[in-house]
């Protein structure tokens, strides 16, 4: 396949197999050194998490640019359009410009291919190597970069970050990562490099030690919220958004403001603003508390407890693991505990539906499943009946989303949760685009 134009460059991306058995960089390493290695002599802020880190990584990139300065962005999966993967000040790479890095990436492969036939790379490293590429010839100031699955050899790991990152760690991703807390987070804890600083949120006793032994190892400094920083929520607004007070053991702000819903968002910036702070004091640079309220207001983050219709209130969330549907269920009592909650949830069938369906059920006033579109590896009907064979189940999703419309009153939530990939394709159909 010779890319020549958008399409046959998306064509060529996701024709790349998804995984590799063996665990390792060696395939990114060879391609990058066949790029010119253009991970080298730039800025990263590298970002892992269970849960959270696209939330920050947002965060973060929009309080750095208040200093003026180019900031790129990595994130995965995309909500509408696969170009919002690799930004520059919140501005998508232009279909031009991934034709370009692509057809670059492709001719770096088939040389290596010339004296190494079976060499290969999966889909998430041949975006990876576009990003480098692409943040290298647009000589951003900093990037920000999220890991894709764990850290330790995830595909961005290559690079050599200012800060590492990490936001949250529970059970997903099991069968790559480890069936344990203490072994998931092993591999997050792959991100931390040598005496470079740490940030890292509320994590489990567990993932905590394994974090502070390998930072102390590192001998990397560590700033834990709760411990070291923390945020105070202070209001919600009536404009769909959240009040909050920063506070570490140098600065406060106050009447800060994130136009973001949920309980966990309130934490999620208090890791960003932690990040940011530790950036300042790296590179010596100041800003007004002005400035950094600015930054937040402009954070916007897809279907992360987004508003998508007022009456009745839509409410799209990609809670697809355990711990971020325990995020969701305590977000949900907080803001509508005497609203009727109606629930559309649609997972991929190797994440842990035991955990999820019996905490979503508990505040549904009516519940109902269905199946991610376009998606091999989407939960069948016998997988949600093996856990809870009384709930509802559509496989069409619209028609679930009629059926349960059809019930719901102006004064109601409709909330559409479980897999990016279900959120991103009912997105696209509210908003037309």
């Amino acid at each position: 396949m010779l890319v020549t134009d958008y399409e046959t460059a998306l064509a060529y991306i996701h024709s790349r197999p998804r995984l590799h058995k063996e665990a390792n960089l060696n395939r990114m390493t060879q391609l990058l050194a066949g790029l010119g290695n253009p991970q080298e002599n730039q800025q990263f802020i590298h970002v892992t998490g269970t849960n959270g880190k696209g939330s920050v990584v947002k965060m973060v990139s929009c309080l750095i640019e208040e200093l003026g300065l180019k900031v790129g962005r990595y994130t995965s999966p995309f909500i509408m359009r696969f170009n919002e993967r690799i930004a520059i000040n919140q501005s998508p790479i232009s279909d031009a410009d991934l034709v370009v890095v692509t057809q670059q990436i492709q001719a770096a492969i088939a040389q290596i291919q010339t004296t190494d036939a079976e060499f290969e790379v999966t889909e998430f490293e041949c975006i990876t190597a576009m990003m480098f590429l692409y943040f290298k010839q647009q000589k951003v100031d900093v990037a920000v970069v999220e890991v894709g699955i764990g850290g330790l050899y995830d595909s961005t790991n290559v690079l050599t970050p200012l800060i590492s990152v990490i936001t949250s760690i529970g059970l997903d991703h099991q069968a790559l990562l480890g069936k344990t807390l203490a072994e998931i987070a092993t591999q997050k804890a792959g991100i931390i490099k040598a005496k470079q600083p740490v940030v890292v949120g509320q994590l489990p006793k567990e993932a905590l030690a394994v974090v502070e032994e390998t930072a102390n190892r590192l001998n990397s400094a560590l700033a834990i919220s709760g411990r070291d920083f923390s945020t105070t929520a202070i209001k919600t607004l009536a404009t769909w958004g959240q009040q909050l007070t920063f506070q570490n053991d140098t600065v406060t702000y106050k009447q800060l403001q994130i136009p973001l819903m949920g309980d966990y968002q309130i934490e999620n910036a208090a890791v960003a603003l932690q990040v940011f702070w530790c950036y300042l004091q790296l590179t010596q640079q100041k800003l007004a508390v002005r400035d950094i309220k600015n930054g937040l207001r402009r954070v916007n983050w897809p279907g992360r407890f987004e508003k998508i219709n007022d009456e009745p209130l839509i409410i799209l969330d990609g809670a697809h693991n355990p711990e971020g549907v325990a995020q969701l269920v305590q977000t949900t009592r907080h803001q509508f505990k005497n609203r009727d909650i109606y629930l559309l949830f649609g997972a991929l069938g190797d994440k842990n539906l035991a955990q999820m369906l019996p905490a979503l059920k508990k505040i549904a006033t009516r519940m109902m499943l269905t199946t991610v579109p376009d998606n091999p590896r989407a939960a069948t009907a016998t997988q949600y009946a093996a856990v809870d064979d009384t709930l509802l189940f559509e496989p069409d999703w619209p028609m679930a989303l009629t059926k349960l419309l059809a019930d719901v009153s102006a004064d109601d939530v409709l909330l559409v949760t479980g897999s990016l990939y279900l959120i991103s394709t009912i997105r696209q159909y509210f908003k037309g685009e």
